[in-house]
């Protein structure tokens, strides 16, 4: 665990070290949770994204509109 400064305009610096321990790249974006009072975390966008995409495949990927019926009724009315 390190302390960091944060600045009069709410900026904070993240130590090499530790951006590279988390995974975060710089430049990037960064998704700010409020945990509670006096605690936030801070996770790479990219990795976020990353994990959705791998669990969506995992749970869509045998997913397809023709085994759905109110897919195949719009279907159908589409066609005529």
């Amino acid at each position: 665990m390190r302390s960091v400064e944060i600045d009069p305009r709410g900026r904070v610096v993240i130590p090499k070290d530790v951006r590279e321990q988390g995974g975060i790249i710089a430049p990037g974006k960064l998704v700010v949770t409020v945990e509670g009072a006096g605690k936030i975390t801070l996770q790479s966008a990219e990795m976020l994204l990353k994990r959705a995409q791998e669990i969506g495949r995992r749970k869509l990927g045998s997913w397809t509109e023709s085994k759905h019926e109110e897919d195949k009724l719009a279907y159908r009315l589409a066609r005529d």
